[in-house]
């Protein structure tokens, strides 16, 4: 499981990672999430046409995936 707090710092590295989970997200966007987790949040309600918390659910259960980065 890995924490906002380590995506926020290795956000280039978890870029591809992020574009494969939810691939209706474009280059652009991911590069102005810059790690910013409202911002990724808007970006999901806004693509995916889902509620903010629904957003909120599908990020927090994408970090359980994830493994730290090393």
């Amino acid at each position: 499981m890995t924490t906002w707090q380590e995506v926020e710092k290795n956000w280039t590295q978890l870029k591809p990672k992020f574009r494969a989970h939810w691939p209706k997200l474009t280059e652009v966007q991911v590069n102005k999430i810059e790690g910013h987790r409202n911002v990724l949040a808007k970006s999901l309600e806004s693509d995916y046409k889902i509620t903010p918390i629904e957003a909120e659910k599908q990020i927090d259960t994408f970090l359980k995936t994830l493994q730290p980065v090393k």
